[in-house]
């Protein structure tokens, strides 16, 4: 809240309110509001907040914020892992890594390399199966798009469902530390 000191006219305003600084008018009587000056950013300012806040929407670890940053601040594209949760039966759930594409869709493969999640454009949806990009029986059928629940078709049971990751940095990656000026 501004205090307005008052004595032979406004003798001194101090304070500002909801991004409002005041002045005197002309008159030394009254006081006006004033909208808050903003500065604008320089664009190299601009792409480091942006890369900063698209790190943030991701995680809060600090080694992993600072792998963001570099990725965004480089325009190098996120990658994303797929996580199969659930109960289904026989087991397939884990950590799926894109390999390649199929189908001009990115092909998954989990990290053991036993199972896989592809796209099939003849029935317009994903699957999650023993063998790379084969539609047989026995299977998880999701929806057109990756994320969501699977059904299993006999003989495999229950329901799995995926959801997408951003991948983690590299397990060398160290976060830099910055150092002080040389003067």
């Amino acid at each position: 809240m501004p205090l307005v000191i008052y004595g032979d006219g406004v003798v001194e305003i101090r304070g500002t309110f909801a991004g409002q600084h005041f002045k005197r008018d002309r008159s030394g009587n009254h006081f006006c509001s004033m909208q808050r000056r903003v500065h604008s950013r320089s664009s190299a300012q601009a792409k480091q907040r942006k890369a900063f806040s698209k790190a943030r929407a991701h995680t809060k670890d600090p080694r992993w914020v600072s792998w963001y940053i570099y990725q965004a601040l480089n325009d190098l594209p996120f990658v994303f892992d797929a996580i199969v949760t659930g109960d289904p039966d026989p087991d397939c759930t884990g950590r799926y890594i894109i390999i390649g594409k199929y189908n001009e869709k990115d092909l998954y493969q989990r990290t053991d390399g036993t199972w896989y999640i592809f796209y099939e454009t003849e029935s317009s949806k994903w699957y999650i199966g023993f063998e790379e990009r084969e539609v047989f029986y026995g299977m998880w059928i999701g929806d057109t798009t990756i994320k969501g629940r699977y059904e299993g078709l006999k003989p495999v049971y229950k329901q799995a469902y995926v959801t997408l990751r951003v991948q983690p940095p590299p397990a060398d990656y160290q976060i830099p530390h910055l150092q002080a000026p040389k003067k």
